[in-house]
């Protein structure tokens, strides 16, 4: 909507052979023409015995690993009653991720829809659902203006996975804890801090005039650290594979500019306070072409449109009872947006502050019962004085919640949480959640959740107005008298270890929402339409997800999954409950890897099916990414990555116009990079 953004051989073997694979991967990084880096991928690829050859995967098992996003205290996986991923740092050294999309779109359950080229909008869902809250060191980044869909925040504008120590991604209601925003579940982006003295470079380039820069540097004196990172992306155009014709294409007006910069200072007093400064910085410039060319609509009218996208956002946060039973902390924050669709014009210009303060204690009231208690306020001013009438609008949010965790009995966990949220819109609204976890060993666990949802209307939902353009796109209208968003969310799931080498995960979900909230054209079958948004009586969600890690040698490692996501939607217009098209019911993604001495790379297949063909051109796809990576001394490595080898056609955010894409991926492309660390 315009406007509404939317190699297996023994060491001797090896070391015989060193200097022979050293040479050729020097050859490999002074040479970027594209049959040359093919070759060098398959080359890759067949090293040791003409078999393909990849990295250890690092998100193998698991289940020890410690995380907070789920319960708000620090707990095992395997004493977490909640679908939980984690990527981990080593997944990011290994992989070379180019962004945190990148990372996310490897995780089970996860989808990722982006709009074909690098500035285009990047929105997450979890459980089907874009409903998901985003944080940074547990500060939500979600903007009360709103993006396109339900979503709250474009990941573009996440900071540089050169400063990500690791991700939490929760799947599934998380009200309760966290308040508006999270009713498909949570991701939080957890950062590094200076724990010694170093610095590292990496420099990639490749297709389409691809060019990327990123450095760190970390100093550690005595018990203050800095770490802060700077990092530049840059894309000349974008190609992509035509639906109808097979063409590639070359998308006009596509080119982008991101740059980031990031800044953390952490401060220790005694042994058990920390103070943190944190500020962040992301400026995302280029092209807006929107649809694909020869679409007409926005195109046609503006067809060199150009925005631009401004984040500065600074926190501080002080901590106590660090490694202690009782641990706390104070955050303050402030979140800062500026941006404008195309061309500076002020019907698409917005500005967003954000004012933020959150209050949490831990207290361990017996060796089997620890609780949460906290309080949170937030409050955002909008402005877009083209589209709001020349208002400001103001939206505050007033919170107190509290978590209970109990081992009640011999190896059986319970969790439970109330939160009272008052918003100055929508009045009062508590919300509670109860889990189950039983423990059956230190590898093997299930869990039964249910929680209940609150989320509240999106600024652009009740304030936005954008008139019709004749023969280009109708009106866009928002509705002032708009119902938050609630329901309930229920979660089933078993992990289990059976045995070294195979971990196994299978889950269920089901959860109903009233008074959702969506954007709707008033004549479907026009394109000219005007835009209304509106509380569809319902919407219900149900699904299941399967995933299988098995490492079957020392070297060799396969994971794989299998997602599937069934939405309906009643939009009181007497045909009931039907399905939302907009998402592809079946996900399958599997990953071989390799890794052995300073060899990593890994193949990585990602696919859909059942997709609506009222939205998407094909009802499936698969597309194939290929990372291969080699150190060549303890602190320094080449490595290259290939996107799309197979060159499919096809699209994550639906849309066709005359049988095509509105939003198609880039084609085949590829990157060869170093990172020098010192």
């Amino acid at each position: 909507m315009r406007g509404h953004e939317r190699l297996d051989a023994d060491d001797c073997f090896y070391k015989n052979n060193k200097k022979i694979w050293e040479r050729k991967l020097s050859m490999l990084n002074k040479s970027l023409g594209k049959s040359v880096l093919m070759t060098a991928l398959i080359t890759g690829s067949v090293i040791w015995g003409g078999t393909v050859v990849h990295a250890e995967e690092p998100q193998q098992f698991l289940l020890d690993e410690y995380v907070v996003t789920a319960t708000r205290m620090e707990n095992k996986l395997v004493d977490t009653p909640a679908n939980m991923s984690v990527i981990t740092s080593e997944e990011f050294e290994k992989r070379n991720y180019q962004s945190v999309s990148e990372a996310l779109e490897n995780v089970p359950g996860v989808i990722v829809k982006r709009s074909g080229f690098l500035g285009g909008d990047q929105h997450i869902y979890l459980n089907g659902d874009d409903r998901v809250l985003i944080m940074v060191d547990g500060r939500r980044l979600n903007q009360d203006k709103g993006t396109s869909g339900r979503s709250g925040f474009d990941i573009t504008n996440l900071p540089s996975p050169d400063f990500i120590e690791k991700i939490e991604i929760l799947k599934g209601a998380g009200s309760s804890l966290y308040g508006s925003d999270a009713v498909g579940g949570v991701i939080n982006i957890i950062t590094k801090s200076a724990n010694k003295n170093y610095a590292k470079i990496n420099i990639n380039t490749g297709s389409w005039g691809s060019q990327n820069y990123s450095a760190l540097v970390s100093v550690k004196k005595g018990k203050t650290g800095v770490i802060t990172t700077i990092n530049k992306q840059k894309q000349n155009y974008v190609k992509y594979k035509e639906a109808d014709s097979g063409d590639n294409v070359k998308w006009p007006n596509s080119s982008n500019n991101i740059i980031g910069a990031t800044i953390k200072v952490d401060q220790e007093f005694d042994d058990d306070k920390l103070a943190t400064l944190y500020f962040e910085h992301s400026f995302k410039d280029g092209g807006k072409p929107y649809y694909a060319p020869g679409l007409g609509g926005w195109n046609t009218i503006k067809p060199g449109a150009s925005g631009t996208d401004l984040n500065n956002n600074i926190s501080g946060k002080f901590e106590w009872g660090r490694g202690e039973k009782n641990t706390g902390f104070i955050q303050i924050y402030r979140n800062y947006y500026s941006g404008n669709f195309y061309d500076n014009n002020s019907d698409s210009n917005y500005y967003e502050t954000k004012d933020g303060v959150e209050i949490q204690q831990t207290w361990e009231l017996s060796k089997n019962n620890k609780v949460v208690v906290g309080a949170d306020w937030r409050e955002s001013e909008v402005n877009n004085p083209g589209t709001y009438g020349g208002k400001i609008a103001k939206i505050n949010n007033k919170a107190i919640y509290v978590q209970d965790s109990w081992d009640f009995a011999d190896s059986w966990l319970l969790n439970a949480g109330l939160r009272y949220d008052k918003h100055n819109f929508f009045g009062n609204k508590t919300t509670a959640s109860v889990a189950v976890n039983k423990k059956f060993s230190e590898d093997s666990h299930a869990y039964l959740s249910w929680g209940q949802i609150f989320n509240a209307p999106q600024a652009n939902d009740l304030f936005y107005y954008s008139p019709s353009i004749p023969g280009v796109s109708g009106a866009m209208i928002g509705n002032a008298k708009l119902k938050p968003e609630t329901g309930e969310v229920w979660t089933i799931g078993y992990d289990t270890k059976l045995n070294d080498k195979i971990q196994l995960g299978i889950n269920a979900f089901y959860s109903e929402l009233d008074d959702a909230i969506n954007w709707a054209a008033l004549d479907p079958n026009n394109f000219l339409s005007d835009w209304t948004v509106a509380n569809v009586a319902k919407q219900k969600k149900r699904g299941m997800e399967f995933n299988v890690k098995h490492k079957l040698t020392d070297e060799f490692s396969i994971n794989g999954s299998y997602t599937y996501v069934k939405v309906e939607e009643d939009n009181k217009d007497g045909n009931g409950f039907k399905r939302n098209t907009n998402v592809s019911p079946n996900q399958y993604k599997i990953g071989i890897s390799f890794n052995k001495d300073k060899w990593d790379a890994e193949l990585y297949g990602r696919g859909a099916s059942g997709a609506d063909k009222s939205k998407y051109v094909d009802s499936k796809y698969l597309t194939l990414d290929f990372s291969l990576q080699y150190k060549v001394q303890k602190d320094y490595k080449i490595y290259a990555k290939a996107y799309n080898l197979t060159n499919a056609s096809y699209a994550e955010t639906g849309g066709v116009s005359n049988g095509k894409y509105s939003f198609p991926m880039p084609g085949r492309s590829f990157l060869i990079g170093m990172e020098y660390a010192f």
